[in-house]
């Protein structure tokens, strides 16, 4: 029984960070799903695409989270 309240206790946390996380401006922007942000998707927000290649550290054409993390918008 308690290990069985370990999991769910675990499962809830895990749900809950999840949840958190999926509303976040990266996700809203990242319509495809595929974990960055390409300048299509960035024509969504004015902002960011203004900034767009400057927060393209690595310039490879998308924003990962951590350089969207960046953005001041």
């Amino acid at each position: 029984m308690k290990n069985l309240a370990i999991a769910v206790s675990a499962a809830v946390m895990t749900l809950a960070s999840v949840g958190a996380h999926a509303n976040t401006g990266f996700d809203k922007l990242d319509m495809n799903g595929d974990g960055y942000i390409s300048i299509e998707e960035a024509k969504a927000d004015e902002g960011l695409l203004a900034q767009f290649n400057e927060l393209d550290a690595d310039q490879d054409g998308q924003l990962s989270q951590a350089e969207f993390d960046n953005y001041e918008g």
